[in-house]
């Protein structure tokens, strides 16, 4: 997948429109709901636009996503995308129950499950076949992946402990899409103070550095090409009233370009009928 560093941040632009409602997650009405807009670019160039949702019901969250090609994206494709990603919060940090993602490419209608036991990954379905060209140099075995890995969109999202907000970046991630894992490996840079930087967001900001390492579930030829991915430049800030933070600026450089991914409004409070 070219992509396959961006994964944290857009795999509502990549994966998946008709997911399956999360039963468990609209169980209990949302503490604090949240919504967001999200740009992304190629070469200055925009190609797709993204509505996010985050809600924390009591002891959980529930992470969401509809994603459409816009601009000069649509000349290239007519595709549209929802993700659901919703689970429990233990100790401050997410433990995810499930994954429903769907895709919509004209008529065509694909999706794909990740079922959690305990916080591992326990099942994984899809409708869509590998071509031969991704078929895995070594593939997943599921039951051996275990807790602590983040589907691609919940990794967009940073645990803020000690309300430092730099220790969004102090540990890496495990990445795990249903068939393909990976590390994330971030390194802080520097914060800026509210006035300091041009972001639409209240607070301080913390930039970042994170690498893309791949470790199984990945063809031969994305391993061979995994040195060469670019660094991808995260900047985050506090999403408000939580102890988490999401991106408001991302950049990296690809075959296709550089790629940019801009938050045109920044996770702000919605009413808690507008839950996902």
């Amino acid at each position: 997948m070219r992509f396959a560093p961006l994964a944290v941040l857009i795999t509502a632009l990549t994966l998946p429109v008709q997911a399956k409602e999360p039963v468990e997650a609209n169980a209990s009405a949302s503490l604090k709901t949240y919504g967001a807009q999200y740009r992304a670019y190629v070469r200055g160039i925009l190609i797709a636009n993204v509505d996010v949702r985050f809600a924390l019901p009591a002891n959980g969250y529930h992470l969401s996503a509809k994603a459409k090609a816009a601009g000069l994206g649509r000349v290239f494709s007519s595709s549209s995308a929802q993700t659901h990603s919703y689970g429990a919060i233990e100790n401050g940090a997410f433990e995810p129950q499930n994954v429903l993602i769907a895709w919509q490419q004209g008529d065509e209608i694909k999706q794909s499950e990740i079922g959690y036991k305990n916080g591992a990954p326990a099942s994984f379905r899809s409708d869509y076949p590998l071509p031969p060209e991704r078929q895995p140099k070594t593939a997943v075995d599921i039951s051996l992946v275990g807790t602590g890995t983040n589907d691609p969109f919940l990794a967009m999202l940073g645990q803020i402990t000690g309300n430092d907000l730099r220790s969004v970046c102090d540990a890496p991630k495990r990445l795990f899409d249903g068939r393909r894992l990976a590390n994330l490996v971030p390194k802080a840079t520097q914060t800026l103070e509210a006035g300091e930087h041009g972001f639409k967001v209240a607070g301080p900001v913390l930039e970042c550095q994170t690498k893309w390492q791949p470790v199984a579930g990945y063809s031969e030829e994305s391993l061979q090409n995994a040195e060469a991915f670019d660094l991808i430049d995260i900047t985050y800030a506090r999403i408000e009233g939580t102890d988490f933070a999401a991106p408001v600026h991302a950049v990296t450089s690809t075959r296709y370009g550089r790629f940019t991914i801009k938050a045109k409004q920044f996770f702000e409070p919605l009413d808690p009928q507008m839950a996902p």
